[in-house]
């Protein structure tokens, strides 16, 4: 099986066989984009194409290059997944037409792969965008909050005060910062962090919950050593997600490993 998720930054591709991850592929959105190309950028894939196929997409020229290269090398159709697909919880969403699919899918994969009876769950997707979304614990989507992610509040951070020095890398730093450059990571790395836990605290207040947290999304490692130890970290949630979803299409539904999960 393979599952695609097509971000704003990066698409990542992942292989699975039976219910278990094998391999992640992690290209540029962009240089897919502006070469019009897919497998020639995705080191190993022409060799290994698999039967099927499931992608979710923010850049619809991005999924319209895969899915022309996959059908063109002999390889299957991708299921493209969008909000009105199975995904075994419950829309409650005032524009669901403006909803992004992947948050969708992200809190399916963690309601399901990570959740606990009578609790609900805040899934925390960090890449170009920070998105904290809600889902009770009946299931059901209830919406959230959109955030500048790390690199683009620090970008607009830089173009409004074009002065500031650059930091170099994300990792994270000493809280209060001695010198300039280690203020500036400390306010994009730790103000993040200070930012999502706030968040998820004020959650739990508002919904009288207490819910478990997932994060997610390439930048969060970085911010991993400032959280609470019972948020849950799964890199590749999404990728699982795609997998359950694709299931469910199904009548034989394909059972992910637990092992791999976390």
């Amino acid at each position: 099986m393979l599952a695609i998720d097509v971000g704003n930054t990066h698409i990542t591709t992942g292989i699975f066989e039976g219910g278990t991850l094998q391999e992640v592929l992690r290209l540029s959105t962009q240089d897919c984009i502006e070469s019009d190309a897919f497998l020639s950028l995705a080191a190993g894939m022409r060799r290994r194409l698999p039967d099927e196929a499931v992608m979710v997409s923010v850049r619809r020229q991005a999924a319209q290059t895969i899915v022309r290269e996959l059908v063109a090398a002999g390889g299957p159709p991708p299921l493209v997944v969008d909000v009105n697909t199975p995904m075994g919880i419950e829309v409650i969403y005032d524009s669901k037409d403006t909803l992004g699919v992947d948050r969708l899918v992200c809190a399916a994969a963690a309601y399901h792969l990570h959740g606990e009876k009578g609790r609900s769950v805040v899934i925390i997707d960090m890449g170009t965008a920070t998105t904290i979304d809600y889902v009770t614990a009946q299931g059901a989507f209830r919406g959230g909050m959109i955030a500048p992610g790390i690199r683009s509040a620090y970008e607009g951070l830089l173009a409004a005060a074009p002065q500031l020095p650059r930091i170099g890398d994300f990792t994270a730093g000493a809280l209060i910062g001695t010198d300039t450059v280690s203020c500036v990571r400390s306010g994009v790395v730790t103000g993040h962090a200070a930012m999502i836990m706030k968040v998820v605290e004020m959650v739990a207040g508002r919904t009288k919950t207490e819910p478990v947290v997932v994060v997610t999304g390439g930048p969060s490692g970085t911010v991993r050593d400032d959280l609470p130890k019972s948020y849950i970290f799964d890199e590749t949630l999404i990728l699982k997600g795609l997998l359950r979803i694709h299931s469910l299409q199904d009548k034989t539904s394909v059972k992910i490993s637990r092992s791999s999960v976390r």
